[in-house]
């Protein structure tokens, strides 16, 4: 099956919210404000005013993303935040009827196994980005403007390591400027991954991109709040996956408050990646880029999955 990509989107459109995983808590009033404001009408589903565990029922949660994916009545879907949950309807999900409408899908985190599935089984294209938490937040102006660029079609190249500086004075900017990177050439090859935990907790089922697929794959990994043994341990399962070994080039996002329970020290994800991934290789062949602006942490800067993509002098470009 050859891959889709969503339909551009422009102002007079409708947005989607939805909750497609733990329940919401957020301003919806004030996120209905930022989509007028920018020119475009919104929706919210159901699942966005529940209270308790999640955003609704396994069954209720996957009829209503269906139903936005689907249905005409809106032109893109954002989800509202993460948390848990979506994992519980993956195959209750329309991947015909989503193929078919092909429209954007916007979520991180714990959507991380909605955009696998949903370029495993539909083939289509979807956004890894700041979702509606973070559009309220300050401070996030910035990428939620780029995100607008990259749905409306104007952004096809994101900048992952800048030579500049940060204008914005944005300190974790700054520290991106000093990470490591081994992209000693132009490659190009699917953008897959996103959180590593819930990307991890997919591996084995049918809704994680084969072994052959991660062969001509560039992998994003990123997360929160987890203890380096805790993250080493999801190393090791892409390891012993065979994954490591098989990506074209891998992309680390911000690993946001991954610090040790005991010493609050941070852990090296750089450098247990490049061992990781280097095993088996000689030295140069797997291109990496630490700390790109991607994630939990601020900035962040949406990319595709399921895109086909090109890395070369720090920046990614798809067309």
């Amino acid at each position: 099956m050859d891959w889709c990509y969503p339909a551009k989107i422009k102002p007079g459109m409708t947005i989607a919210f939805t909750a497609p995983a733990s329940a919401s808590e957020e301003d919806m009033d004030a996120l209905r404000a930022l989509v007028e404001a920018a020119g475009y009408r919104a929706v919210f589903g159901e699942s966005c005013f529940r209270r308790g565990e999640y955003g609704g029922t396994p069954e209720e949660q996957a009829n209503e993303l269906n139903y936005f994916l689907t249905d005409a009545s809106c032109d893109a879907v954002v989800a509202v935040r993460g948390g848990y949950g979506c994992a519980r309807y993956l195959d209750r999900l329309d991947y015909t009827g989503i193929r078919r409408a092909s429209k954007p899908l916007v979520g991180y985190s714990d959507c991380t196994s909605l955009l696998q599935a949903i370029g495993v089984h539909s083939r289509l294209v979807t956004y890894h980005g700041p979702m509606g938490v973070d559009w309220l937040r300050s401070g996030r102006e910035s990428d939620v403007a780029d995100l607008w660029d990259l749905l409306e079609g104007r952004k096809k190249e994101q900048v992952l390591l800048s030579n500049d500086g940060d204008a914005s004075g944005n300190d974790e900017l700054s520290e991106l400027q000093e990470r490591p990177s081994l992209f000693p050439r132009r490659i190009e090859g699917r953008l897959w991954g996103g959180n590593a935990t819930v990307l991890c907790s997919i591996s084995g089922t049918a809704y994680m991109p084969s072994l052959a697929e991660w062969q001509e794959a560039i992998l994003i990994l990123e997360d929160i709040g987890e203890p380096p043994y805790k993250l080493d341990r999801l190393l090791q399962q892409l390891r012993l996956q065979g994954i490591l070994r098989s990506v074209r080039g891998i992309l680390l996002g911000t690993f946001t408050d991954c610090k040790d329970e005991d010493t609050n020290e941070i852990y090296d994800m750089e450098r247990m990646i490049i061992t990781y991934a280097m095993e088996g290789r000689t030295t140069g062949d797997i291109p990496f880029i630490g700390h790109i602006p991607l994630g939990h942490g601020a900035p962040h800067k949406a990319l595709p999955i399921g895109q086909w993509v090109h890395i070369e002098n720090g920046c990614i470009s798809w067309t």
